[in-house]
């Protein structure tokens, strides 16, 4: 599975899902006649809620654009406010495979390698002129620590559909796939917690450790605001 933006569905059974279609949420403007809509070569050709002549919520658009933070997401969709929020999307020719695949797929996991590529950066610019065998020590010990955070208390607060295709200069269909996009939302405290709960085995005896460890978990709170991640394969 291709991780293409960071961030993050799930198959364990301890994880609460919130039904997406009890969510009022605002939307973008966009509304296609006959649910077609021409944007360049790709076109929109149907999509959830087209028969009933809804718009796409705006919260789909704005990921669509690659802007999935707390912040922009909490002003057009209820329920994520506060919340470490994490996107998923799929894409393939089978809409019931790809909604199966992303909500089957272990969220932990992809969170973790998000985390662990944070740490990493974290350590390198840390360490920066260490010995490179202290420097590999360290990286690993790390990522080892991040590998096995298992993440609970993640709620499913939307999903939504497309299905598009894209054409040539004269009209004629290369491709045609759906799109799916869900999101992800888990308390911020908990998520914290969960984080320096799996680093609690890292050494901070010495000084040098203690400030490195405390730097580390400071980027990652910090920085792993949202995750998103993004199957790009075809069904």
């Amino acid at each position: 599975m291709k991780k293409l933006i960071g961030l993050l569905v799930l198959a364990t059974s301890i994880f609460a899902f919130v039904g997406c279609a009890s969510t009022k949420t605002k939307g973008s403007g966009i509304k296609g006649q006959g649910s077609k809509v021409d944007t360049g070569k790709r076109v929109l050709i149907d999509y959830q809620g087209a028969t009933f002549g809804s718009e796409i919520p705006e919260w789909v658009k704005l990921i669509g654009e690659g802007q999935y933070s707390e912040k922009v997401l909490s002003k057009s969709m209820p329920g994520v406010e506060n919340k470490k929020v994490f996107v998923v999307t799929n894409r393939g020719n089978k809409l019931n495979y790809i909604e199966q695949w992303a909500d089957l797929v272990k969220v932990e996991t992809e969170v973790a390698g998000i985390m662990e590529r944070v740490a990493g950066k974290s350590v390198e610019a840390t360490m920066n002129g260490s010995d490179n065998e202290d420097l590999q020590e360290t990286l690993n010990m790390y990522r080892v620590s991040l590998t096995n955070v298992r993440l609970t208390g993640l709620e499913k607060v939307a999903s939504y559909w497309t299905k598009n295709k894209l054409v040539d200069d004269d009209g004629e269909t290369i491709e045609t796939f759906y799109e799916y996009y869900a999101v992800w939302g888990m308390d911020k405290k908990i998520f914290n917690n969960q984080l320096k709960e799996a680093l609690k085995g890292i050494d901070e005896t010495a000084t040098e450790a203690a400030a490195l460890k405390a730097k580390v978990t400071e980027d990652l709170i910090d920085t792993v605001t949202d995750g998103s991640v993004t199957d790009a394969y075809s069904y």
